[in-house]
């Protein structure tokens, strides 16, 4: 892999890390808001989960006339601990690669695997509202044991745990978490997991599947930037 970036600061611009835990906290932040102020308003739950929760969650029966949550789903939580334990491993996973200068992979990863689960999802018809970024999560675990495995974090324990052992215990919790959902939900986010997977591989023989995104960004950078 060649990238030459180093580890950005916390408050840089382009910490891609603090970007996607920024986001994921205000639209939960937001979420949690909007279902109180329904709640205070005394309007019944049905009416925040069709005026709200529909046109944020991914519903294959709901896509015609909400697109967007192909995406939105993948920022949105509607619980405490999936929020939580989504973030916590996004930051541990997301903080690795960010070390070995990957810090610009992140977001590829992240908006690559919630499409692909997004996609797999509704072609194969789910019923329930698939939400969270726990799809975007286990790819950049994945992509994690690729491109770093053997990098050890916590060297206040011992010699350091190693990136995989960390995998490991994610990937474990994660299968125990599949038992309480329906194959159609496990099957797309496994799937759109393994996208993480295919994104280091290519990356490990230097083709960039995040190139374009970067490019974009720059040419939206420099459009927006006065001329002297």
């Amino acid at each position: 892999m060649s990238d030459s970036s180093n580890k950005p600061l916390w408050g840089a611009d382009n910490n891609a890390l603090v970007a996607l835990l920024a986001v994921n906290l205000v639209v939960a932040v937001t979420f949690v808001f909007m279902k109180v102020t329904y709640y205070l308003e005394g309007f019944p739950a049905q009416d925040f989960q069709q005026e709200i929760y529909q046109y944020v969650i991914l519903l294959p029966s709901n896509i015609k006339i909400a697109p967007w949550t192909f995406i939105s789903f993948n920022w949105t939580h509607d619980n405490f601990w999936a929020l939580f334990t989504n973030l916590f491993w996004l930051f541990v996973f997301g903080n690795i690669l960010q070390n070995v200068s990957a810090n610009r992979h992140l977001f590829p990863i992240y908006f690559y695997s919630g499409l692909i689960a997004a996609t797999s999802y509704v072609l194969h018809n789910g019923q329930e509202p698939l939400i969270g970024a726990q799809t975007s999560v286990l790819a950049i675990a994945l992509a994690t044991f690729i491109i770093a495995p053997t990098y050890k974090t916590l060297s206040n324990i011992g010699k350091g745990i190693p990136a995989w052992v960390l995998i490991i215990i994610y990937l474990i919790i994660t299968g125990l978490s599949f038992k309480d959902i329906t194959i159609e939900h496990s099957f797309s986010i496994f799937l759109g997991g393994l996208s993480g997977l295919l994104y280091a591989f290519l990356l490990k023989k230097e083709i960039d599947l995040g190139a374009w995104m970067h490019q974009l960004l720059r040419s939206i950078n420099n459009s927006l930037t006065p001329k002297s």
